[in-house]
């Protein structure tokens, strides 16, 4: 009596939609809860900046020294602070590749067999939440000194349109930082060099051109963070100074 051993079905891969990808990147991206509570402070990151800029400067217009004051500030010293999220944005992207170490990443390619779609689509869900932080951001870092800055005798003339322009561009450099910093991780494949590789090129590497752009002789503009662009404000000279120094220089 022969028996006939019952045969194993052929199990082929199946190729998913690129939206399912997207999908699936998505609800693993928010499902970590380190991911929200990150995000949620690069949200209030620029916000927070402008509330502390703004009170100084009303502090300042306050000050009894003329030289202390200032007139006006430009809307664009608001966005200074993206330069700084840029770092918090770099680690949002290295650890939504480098969470699915040691292993966990094989349970992705089991449904999508190829790497490309999974890759493509981790690009898009953190470059699209990163150009969220930085257009939100920037909008509200924008609009906050309109209501913090009123009666207080410093300036904030701020055009509806450069304001939208300044957050769509905020938002668009963030999504590029990072575009770089999880391609950087996926090549890297270790958390440590893929932190350390985005943080040096962008504040170290800038500031080492800026400095050759110094000696030089032409100044080069780095992604260092600037002081804000404010304008003192215009100390009037009263007739009895200007009589006082007539009278010295004779």
């Amino acid at each position: 009596m022969t028996t006939v051993a019952p045969s194993r079905p052929t199990v082929h891969p199946t190729t998913r939609p690129f939206g399912s990808s997207i999908r699936a990147e998505s609800i693993k991206f928010w499902s970590l809860r380190s991911n929200r509570i990150l995000v949620a402070l690069a949200i209030l990151f620029v916000p927070l900046n402008a509330v502390l800029l703004s009170v100084s400067l009303g502090q300042r217009a306050e000050s009894p020294d003329p030289r202390m004051r200032i007139s006006s500030v430009d809307p664009v010293a608001y966005l200074d602070s993206v330069l700084w999220l840029q770092l918090l944005i770099a680690v949002i992207a290295v650890l939504a590749v480098t969470s699915e170490s040691g292993g966990r990443i094989g349970a992705s390619f089991l449904a999508v067999p190829t790497r490309l779609p999974i890759l493509g689509a981790k690009v898009i869900v953190v470059g699209l939440v990163s150009f969220g932080i930085g257009v939100v951001g920037a909008a509200a870092g924008q609009l906050l000194p309109h209501l913090l800055l009123s009666g207080t005798g410093v300036a904030f003339a701020a055009d509806p349109a450069d304001m939208l322009r300044g957050a769509i561009s905020s938002g668009a450099y963030l999504g590029l930082i990072a575009a770089i910093s999880l391609a950087v991780a996926v090549v890297a494949g270790n958390l440590i060099v893929a932190l350390l590789v985005p943080l040096a090129l962008y504040t170290i590497v800038p500031s080492v051109i800026a400095s050759f752009g110094e000696s030089s002789g032409a100044g080069s503009p780095g992604t260092s963070p600037r002081s804000p662009d404010v304008r003192p404000s215009p100390q009037r000279r009263t007739p009895a100074g200007s009589t006082a120094r007539r009278a010295s220089s004779s």
